[in-house]
């Protein structure tokens, strides 16, 4: 305001002494004197606020004041980022610290407002406690302080603090880290360091700019490549890749450059100097400057050419056991040693063995194994298999399973148990085929045994041996020699009825009751099944003495004949055909019975016995070579 009235009344005056002498009367155009007198007030007022302005602008740029002027000039001339502070508001910022902080766009902004406001929270009390330390003249106290930049982010400085002689401003001052010779020399033996390893290492290291141009390369890199010399241009990275696999790699690099993924792993092909193909493992990282840009990419590249023909070795590997696995007709697992046997892997094999489909008995999907097993060996494979593994020993069983169509098998099973680095259990694994062929062929063998030790009838191999002496002997000096073949019906209805226990008794019985027929010469056996043979080759009454007709068929002068051999059928039937009796049961069994005699056409006794056998089978009466007869269908009556 005192700018303002002193301009108003100067430009006053000096209208007075100006109007004069243009010739003008004041008294006669005071409107004159007016308009001089608001030119005069303008002006003042414009002068004021330009000199206002002006000083704001000053103060806001941080002018140093006049209250410590040695303080504010040495402010003003540092090279270091320095500030003034008036207790704790900001008075001045030199251009040092505007730059170095990047408060260069904001300095009308920051100079007024509390210098707390640019220093952390975390650093607010080292703020108050290096200013409470500073004392006048030249004494400085330093510490630390993380001041905010510009950019939002914050960083840690050395500060130190000058209060001016008879001032209440103080000078921080942010001096450049200092490193002495000690730490120069550490910091260039650091480096120093860091270029031998990257030299030395086997592994190929390289880094990109953001154009993916090969800007470093390590002598490993050229080793990889087979490459002689170290060329200053930058080549284009993409051009040292198999040409199908470049347009994939810049793009996965570029996706890394653009920050979409933090590290980049992948699998390449190479063009070495020398043409050979090479493949090679990446793994890259970004690289980023100061400001935290990505200006490119840095990486390694490992030759895995051994890796990859090793796994390709292994594949091959794998699908000659995956084929050779899917044609063997057994069943190839691996499971967990549970009630249920849970399968982890199952072969082509089980569905020929089960009906199943092997996806259908992994992890119990459908079904577990155990369901499979035949209820009444479940046990038995549950109780042998860890008694085994217990042991330390493989295990081998037979047990019987029931497939898809309701088929019951016998299967052979060997396996044994996975156990872990530490002996624990972690499974087990083996192979399942079915022997139900030869497991029916021991199980017949097994029943003529304990049959012909029941019914004291000659076994079939000693059965065999006789009739083959009989028949040398009955060509070389004609004796009689007949072979009957017996089969029985019925059995069968008494096993579904009954069970086959009773069938198997039954079929003792019959045993016992041809027992009778034997002697020294003639004998009879149990040939598989229902189905016996009997040899004759002594037809005197009393080795006959079973017949009721034996006495016409020892006074017979042709044994041989047709109608003899009828007889003897008839009285077999006889002799089989009566009823069995077994705890109150009685039962009705029939026969077929077939015959063949010794003859130049029948060269062997197995030869003998298989046209006795199709005699039996066949209705029909071959002309001189056997008959048939059948009784009444089988019945069973309770007694």
């Amino acid at each position: 305001m005192t700018v303002y009235l002193f301009s108003t009344a100067l430009l006053l005056a000096v209208a007075a002494l100006v109007v004069p002498r243009l010739g003008v009367n004041p008294g006669e155009d005071i409107l004159l004197y007016v308009a001089l007198a608001l030119a005069g007030g303008l002006a003042a007022g414009l002068l004021t606020l330009a000199f206002a302005f002006g000083a704001k602008r000053a103060a806001r740029r941080g002018t140093p004041g006049s209250a410590s002027p040695e303080l504010s000039a040495f402010a003003a001339n540092l090279s270091t980022p320095a500030v003034l502070l008036d207790n704790d508001a900001l008075v001045f910022v030199n251009g040092a610290f505007l730059k170095h902080a990047r408060w260069e766009p904001y300095a009308d902004e920051i100079v007024g407002m509390p210098f707390s406001n640019l220093v952390h929270p975390q650093s607010l009390l080292d703020l108050t406690k290096l200013l409470g330390q500073a004392g006048d003249g030249e004494e400085r106290t330093s510490g630390s302080l993380r001041l905010a930049y510009g950019d939002g982010t914050f960083r840690l400085h050395p500060a130190t603090a000058l209060r001016g002689r008879g001032s209440r401003l103080t000078l921080l001052q942010f001096p450049a880290p200092y490193a002495s010779a000690d730490a120069q020399r550490s910091e260039a033996q650091i480096q120093r360091h860091c270029h031998d390893v990257v030299e030395q290492l086997p592994q190929a290291l390289f880094r990109v700019d953001r154009e993916l141009h090969l800007i470093f390369s390590n002598p490993a890199w050229r080793n990889l490549l087979r490459t002689v010399g170290n060329s200053a241009e930058c080549p284009p990275f993409a051009g040292f890749f198999h040409p199908e696999d470049r347009q994939t790699l810049s793009a996965r690099l570029a996706t890394l450059l653009d920050g979409h993924i933090s590290e980049l792993i992948t699998e390449a092909r190479m063009i070495r100097a020398d043409e050979t193909m090479i493949h090679v493992e990446l793994r890259c990282h970004g690289v980023t400057d100061e400001e935290g840009t990505l200006i490119g990419a840095a990486g390694l590249a490992m030759d895995i050419s051994n890796r990859r023909r090793s796994e390709e070795a292994l594949r091959a590997s794998r699908r000659s056991l995956r084929m050779l696995l899917a044609n063997m007709r057994a069943m190839i697992y691996r499971g967990q040693n549970d009630r249920r046997w849970s399968m982890e892997f199952v072969s082509e094999g089980c569905f020929e063995l089960t009906g199943y489909e092997p996806s259908e008995l992994l992890d119990d999907a459908r079904m577990s194994f155990s369901s499979l097993i035949h209820p009444d060996d479940r046990e038995f494979v549950w109780n042998e298999v860890q008694s085994r593994i217990l042991a330390g020993e493989s295990y081998e069983l037979t047990y019987r399973i029931v497939d898809r169509s309701g088929e019951t098998k016998w299967v052979w099973d060997q396996g044994r148990g996975i156990f872990s680095a530490r002996d624990e259990l972690v499974g087990l694994e083996g192979f399942i085929i079915e022997v139900t062929r030869r497991r029916l062929a021991e199980e017949s063998a097994r029943r003529r045994l304990v049959f012909d030790r029941s019914t004291g009838l000659t076994n079939a191999s000693m059965f065999m041996d006789r009739l083959s002496f009989a028949t040398a002997l009955a060509r070389r000096t004609g004796q009689p020699c007949a072979v009957f073949a017996m089969r029985v019906k019925g059995l069968d209805h008494v096993a579904e009825r009954f069970g086959q226990e009773y069938a198997d008794r039954a079929l003792v019985e019959l045993g016992r009751r041809l027992h009778l027929t034997q002697n020294d010469l003639n004998c009879a056996t149990l040939l598989d099944k229902q189905d016996f043979a009997m040899m004759v080759a002594d037809f005197e009454a009393a080795s006959l003495a079973w017949c009721d007709s034996a006495t016409q068929i020892g006074q017979s002068a042709s044994p041989m004949s047709t109608a003899v051999l009828s007889v003897l059928a008839a009285g077999l039937q006889n002799v089989v055909c009566r009823p069995l009796r077994l705890e109150g049961y009685e039962f009705n069994v029939s026969v077929r019975i077939g015959w063949a005699v010794v003859q130049s056409e029948l060269t062997s006794a197995q030869h003998l016995l298989d046209s006795a056998m199709s005699a039996a089978s066949v209705a029909p009466i071959a002309s001189g070579m056997g008959g048939m007869s059948e009784m009444p269908g089988p019945s069973t009556t309770a007694a």
